[in-house]
């Protein structure tokens, strides 16, 4: 054959491949339907779980009871962060879409990850399943997130049109993860009586306790001063939720030596809540040696700039763990006497 045919021959045969390749994976596609991954009813869900494919870590659950959000797998059971519940629920799964089903190729390897790693979430409204996926890792290009829907031949690549990320995380199974960053949170018209001590400074300490609409301001010895009410009422407001930062318990609760020498430690400062039903809540705080964050304020729509905020431990009453909390939540709380006065 003359060479000057072999390289158009050679062009048609690397276009009819290429053509077959590309028709096959449209006419795969086609036959998906795009939002089969997503949530179809958001408002109506009560209940979900999260049950990793990995026996040894266990299952979690997530129940809506009496418009509040809780989360438990079988040894503990706590309030639930109901923002990144929102987030997940009413953003997230309404818009999951198919991408692109697995190829031949990476079918396989695929389908043996979500096997070994992935995540079976099972949506509930009231007693009833009405919506199960099977989340696994990210895509290569971290932007998209390999999923399987039950009963289909196999997996899909599925992403939220306009979103830069994969889902995986937001199938997290780390039940600390998903707990309230409220250490205390409660309306201000139960707060009782609110101390806040200052143990290395007496004199900057005090109580505000509330009666009915009846508000007064306390010294360290327990006497009543006259104080600016506004100033009072607002601070009450204000204290009426604690925070913490959010994520996975921090490292040094693994270390019983670290964190014995923070709770020996002389606290910064100590709330003590007791509110109209008696419940009492103690936090303290801890300064951290050094401790110093930068984070992301928004500045513009479309900018953002950092500020460096001090760090410090966080304790409460109510729960075994030290917590992190930024300045930039603290700040307004700590307040003295001084500030109150007339």
């Amino acid at each position: 054959m003359s060479k000057k045919f072999i390289k158009p021959i050679a062009i048609a045969i690397v276009a009819l491949v290429a053509f077959f390749f590309l028709w096959r994976n449209m006419n795969l596609t086609s036959s998906w339907k795009p939002n089969l991954f997503a949530l179809q009813n958001p408002n109506k869900i009560t209940k979900f779980t999260f049950t990793p494919n990995n026996s040894k870590q266990p299952p979690l659950s997530f129940e809506k009871i009496n418009n509040v959000w809780y989360v438990f797998n079988n040894n503990v059971k706590y309030v639930a962060d109901s923002a990144s519940i929102h987030l997940l629920i009413q953003w997230a799964m309404p818009r999951l879409k198919i991408k692109l089903p697995t190829s031949d190729n990476e079918k396989k390897s695929v389908t043996r990850n979500l096997t070994l790693n992935g995540v079976k979430a099972t949506f509930f409204e009231g007693n009833d399943p009405v919506h199960t996926i099977y989340v696994g890792g990210s895509t290569q290009s971290n932007e998209a997130t390999y999923m399987y829907y039950p009963e289909t031949e196999r997996p899909c690549v599925v992403e939220i049109p306009g979103f830069q990320g994969y889902l995986t995380p937001y199938f997290n199974t780390d039940i600390q993860v998903w707990r309230s960053v409220f250490l205390f949170s409660e309306n201000p018209n139960n707060i009782k009586l609110l101390t806040v001590t200052y143990p290395s400074e007496k004199n900057r300490s005090f109580t505000i306790q509330q009666s009915g609409d009846e508000l007064s301001l306390l010294n360290s010895e327990g006497q009543k001063v006259e104080g600016k009410r506004g100033l009072i009422a607002g601070y009450l407001i204000m204290s009426k939720d604690f925070a913490r930062e959010a994520g996975s318990v921090a490292g040094i609760n693994q270390d019983a030596t670290q964190k014995d020498a923070v709770l020996k430690s002389t606290p910064l400062v100590i709330f003590n809540y007791t509110t109209s039903t008696n419940q009492k809540t103690s936090i303290s705080v801890y300064p951290v040696p050094s401790g110093f964050e930068d984070v992301a304020i928004d500045a513009k729509p479309n900018e953002t700039s950092t500020k460096q905020t001090e760090l410090f431990w966080v304790k409460s009453s109510n729960d075994p763990y030290i917590w992190m909390a930024q300045d930039i939540v603290l700040r307004n709380r700590i307040k003295q006497l001084s500030d109150f006065l007339q």
